[in-house]
């Protein structure tokens, strides 16, 4: 049984090296050249009115009392 539990534990040592190795070889990869870019200009005419969330009588910290 002890023998299980170390080719288990080996295996297991080995995957999760080779899965970190493997992450920060990706992560060094240069981005792709291909890469869509968001217009600097958004079109905001006809949207939703910006309207306060709370009223004036009450805000955030109010309703964490109850909790």
């Amino acid at each position: 049984m002890r023998v299980v539990i170390i080719v288990a534990s080996s295996i297991a040592i080995v995957f999760i090296g080779i899965t970190i190795w493997l992450q920060t070889q990706q992560q060094s990869a240069p981005a792709s050249t291909g890469a869509v870019v968001a217009p600097r200009q958004f079109d905001t005419t006809g949207g939703q009115e910006m309207r306060p969330r709370w009223d004036n009588s009450g805000g955030q910290s109010h309703d964490a009392t109850g909790n």
